[in-house]
């Protein structure tokens, strides 16, 4: 018998040591969160999704009486990106959360359905997507692509 380690590797930065204009792309995400609807849960999500060519989509989770009707924030905003993926490949997303009724892990991973998109959208486009992750707090927490929370991942092969 063999055994198959996978290792995850996530980076821990502080906020007030990112540039500016990683500052304003994780910001993104927080204002997003702001235009959430989220009276069931009052878990209050925002997605910002930075594109190759330097614009930055935006998405907030939309929850429904008729759950799981819903939809995150990070599909919301990776679906609005997908339109453009020929020309406009995404190249990294940045997730934040607040609430008032739950404690926000400091490290908030996309659930694994919008990880299943993100690893969808990455075989469709070919590369990878950084994910940042941040509470707004000091701690932004960064993985180099959906890969390290699905090791496992089904990846196309193109001929």
């Amino acid at each position: 018998m063999r055994a198959v380690e996978k290792i995850v590797k996530i980076e821990e930065l502080q906020f007030n040591e990112l540039s500016a204009d990683k500052k304003d792309f994780v910001k993104k995400a927080q204002t997003a969160s702001l235009q959430s609807y989220a009276p069931y849960s009052e878990f209050h999500v925002g997605c910002s999704v930075l594109h190759a060519n330097g614009h930055i989509g935006t998405g907030s989770n939309q929850e429904n009486a008729s759950f799981p009707s819903g939809l995150c924030a990070e599909r919301v905003a990776l679906f609005e990106s997908a339109k453009t993926l020929d020309d406009n490949k995404v190249t990294e997303i940045a997730v934040y959360a607040s609430s008032t009724k739950y404690q926000v892990p400091k490290m908030l991973v996309p659930c694994a359905g919008c990880l299943q998109v993100i690893s969808d959208l990455r075989n469709r486009q070919m590369s990878p997507i950084k994910i940042w992750m941040w509470d707004g707090a000091e701690d932004v927490f960064v993985a180099e692509d959906v890969s390290q929370f699905l090791p496992f991942h089904f990846e196309l092969i193109k001929e």
